[in-house]
């Protein structure tokens, strides 16, 4: 999944920002978000409130259209 992210972030990271976080390292972060299985992917809006989160590997055009589906617009990050 981190390469997934890493491209994604080489795609829109001017626009969307990436942060991979270890949970094993950070389980205050796990507790946050509930998150019980690795890789979950948290979706985040401007102000950091919790958008979705999903669970599970998910290819870089899934990734983009689920960012379409919360509203986003790809060319611009709004």
């Amino acid at each position: 999944m981190s390469k997934v992210l890493d491209q994604f972030s080489e795609k829109h990271g001017d626009k969307f920002e990436v942060q991979i976080v270890n949970v094993r390292d950070f389980p205050d972060v796990a507790r946050l978000y509930q998150v019980r299985y690795v890789p979950t992917l948290v979706f985040l809006d401007e102000t950091g409130k919790m958008l979705d989160k999903r669970v599970g590997y998910m290819p870089l055009d899934a990734l983009e259209k689920h960012w379409e589906g919360l509203g986003y617009d790809m060319e611009t990050g709004n």
